[in-house]
């Protein structure tokens, strides 16, 4: 198993109160996790999983795979 993301991480850049959607597809079982949210979905292999939540904190979160731990991208709340 390859450990990558694609595309590789990043920074997507939000307006606060502005609604998120984020799906992700793994390669493997795994939880998405949005730090600073505390938001997860669970990621069936193969399996789109996702997480929405109104961005409603500033700041810069990780989001990234819980098992795996790869960071997926920054999101940032302005």
């Amino acid at each position: 198993m390859k450990k990558r993301v694609d595309p590789p991480t990043g920074r997507v850049t939000v307006s606060k109160g502005q609604l998120v959607r984020i799906t992700v597809t793994s390669d493997v079982a795994d939880e998405l996790h949005v730090h600073g949210y505390d938001l997860g979905a669970r990621l069936p292999a193969g399996t789109p999983g996702s997480v929405e939540f109104r961005a409603d904190k500033t700041g810069l979160f990780e989001v990234e795979t819980h098992e795996s731990e790869l960071v997926l991208f920054q999101l940032v709340v302005r």
